[in-house]
């Protein structure tokens, strides 16, 4: 909340979160097999819907202005989950095929 010369009261535009929401669409999408790869895909859905909302919002007015601000804070926290989500999924499938990927090159090198 600023205050401008005349003392009248404006709000900043409250982020809306798009380009994020769109990155973790894309990279859920990828990841999408797996149980945090689904969860965070219907997450990025739900944080694009959010962002979205935000824009129709403020074209209402001065009184959107609420209303677009909890979608905004909304959109945020369904990303953070999402990435959060999407960040451990990476992590365990990293894990996953390391320890499995040298457990079948062993067995490959033990076998010939």
């Amino acid at each position: 909340m600023n205050y401008n010369n005349q003392g009248d009261i404006y709000f900043d535009r409250p982020n809306d979160y798009k380009v994020w929401s769109i990155i973790n669409l894309i990279v859920s999408i990828l990841f999408c097999c797996s149980c945090c790869g689904l969860i965070s895909l219907v997450l990025s859905i739900i944080a694009l819907l959010k962002s979205n909302d935000v824009s129709k919002f403020l074209r209402m007015g001065e009184a959107g202005i609420a209303p677009a601000l909890e979608a905004s804070n909304n959109a945020k926290t369904y990303n953070i989950i999402a990435t959060v989500l999407l960040v451990l999924n990476c992590i365990g499938s990293v894990v996953y095929y390391v320890v499995f990927g040298f457990a079948q090159i062993s067995q490959a090198i033990a076998n010939m």
